[in-house]
């Protein structure tokens, strides 16, 4: 209905009205990010598989920095068709682009601090200079054209870092990478402050919650698909023994775990929590934090079960004993920030699962990987017992935002 539609809205790509769920073609760019997380999932058990020690910890901060600049991407890309109609051919192209993009950045991941290093620099510089440049200079709204500007002259800014970064060797290339994921991280933080221009978060989400928590919602569902899949083909390529089956069985039984303690019950009410919050822009920001941090503790999971597939019942590196714990630590610490998003609250199982999580790392180097990521879906299976217990006791419970 055009009625309630703003003048200045009427005949541009802008959404008419409030977003609806998501697109065909937004979940084809999703399906790029199928590919991407699997191949940084190969990066670091690659290394890690082969060197342990030193290697291990870098590939695994190698590994980081690469994730934390997809999430931009995808973040970037979500924001773009929350606001404007993912109807529009324009705007499908510009998707399908970034598609694409994607794949240019899943194919130059495993030699990012290689060979690859200008291709995987300079596809992030161009999806996200080049796609803020274009809308600021085709925007017919001006509110959208002074946001997206902004937006432009902070990529410009880390365009620097990063091309200056590809093109050294040795410890600089990641430290200036480093450097320009932390400069765009707070410029995002402070509302990308530009002279003249001011700044501004981002209040998408105190119009498009439903839409937004779906879209978040969606990018989980399939990082949990990435540790299934993974060790699915990490089983058909050894020879099957009861430790190894058994290591399947733990990964499925942990996936599923982290899925339960997900959707039961926050991670269904986090767009009714936002949409009741004081300040729901900001609400919504935190949530999706929390839903990223959840995202790569899933990953680091994933990286953990493929370790344990391949390997069941040997020496248990301090690397690989902490990837496979820290990967359920992470998650916790994601779902404990979205419950605090719902119910202005974190029960006490998470940070006391965070905390034997990470007690357990060094102890734990005594026993197989098995073992390890046995205790893993222990103490995710106290959390979820905990959980239902609650949901007995208060099953009528409603969000209570901050």
């Amino acid at each position: 209905m055009t009625r309630n539609v703003p003048r200045w809205d009427r005949g541009s790509l802008l959404r008419k009205g409030e977003a609806e769920q998501a697109t065909f073609v937004e979940l084809f760019f999703d399906l790029a990010m199928v590919f991407i997380l699997s191949r940084l999932v190969a990066l670091a058990f690659d290394v890690l598989a082969e060197s342990p020690g030193t290697s291990g910890w870098v590939v695994l901060g190698q590994s980081l920095l690469l994730f934390l600049p997809l999430m931009r991407v995808w973040t970037v890309t979500t924001y773009i068709t929350a606001r404007f109609d993912p109807r529009r051919p324009a705007v499908q192209g510009g998707v399908i682009a970034s598609v694409f993009g994607v794949l240019i950045f899943g194919v130059s991941v495993t030699w990012a601090f290689d060979g690859r290093a200008v291709a995987f620099a300079s596809t992030y510089i161009i999806m996200q200079a080049g796609r803020t440049l274009a809308i600021s200079l085709l925007a017919t709204v001006a509110e959208v054209r002074t946001i997206y500007l902004r937006y432009f002259c902070w990529y410009a800014v880390v365009s620097v870092p990063w091309l200056i970064g590809a093109l050294s060797h040795g410890a600089i290339r990641p430290a200036l990478w480093a450097l320009a994921v932390l400069v765009e991280y707070v410029a995002n933080a402070r509302g990308w402050p530009v002279p003249r221009l001011g700044a501004g978060l981002a209040n998408l989400w105190a119009t498009a919650a439903r839409y937004l928590a779906e879209r978040y919602q969606q990018l989980l569902m399939i990082s949990l698909g990435e540790p299934l899949l993974s060790v699915g083909v990490a089983f058909t390529q050894v020879p099957a023994s009861p430790y190894r089956i058994t290591a399947l069985i733990v990964a499925f039984l942990t996936t599923v775990l982290l899925w339960r303690l997900y959707f039961h019950v926050a991670g269904q009410l986090v767009d009714d929590a936002v949409l009741a919050a004081s300040h729901p822009a900001h609400t919504g920001r935190v949530a999706g934090a929390a839903h990223l941090t959840m995202i790569l503790g899933i990953i680091t999971s994933s990286v953990g079960h493929d370790l344990v597939e391949k390997h069941p019942s040997v020496h248990t590196p301090l690397t690989w004993s902490s990837v496979i714990l820290a990967g359920p630590a992470i998650f916790l610490v994601g779902r404990s920030a979205l419950e605090y998003v719902v119910y202005s609250r974190v029960s006490l199982p998470r940070p006391a699962g965070i905390a034997a999580l990470v007690a357990l790392a060094v102890p734990l180097t005594l026993v197989p990987p098995l073992a390890v990521s046995s205790a893993a879906a222990i103490v995710l299976l106290a959390i979820a017992i905990a959980d239902t217990r609650r949901s007995h006791r208060h099953p009528d419970e409603q969000p209570t935002p901050p």
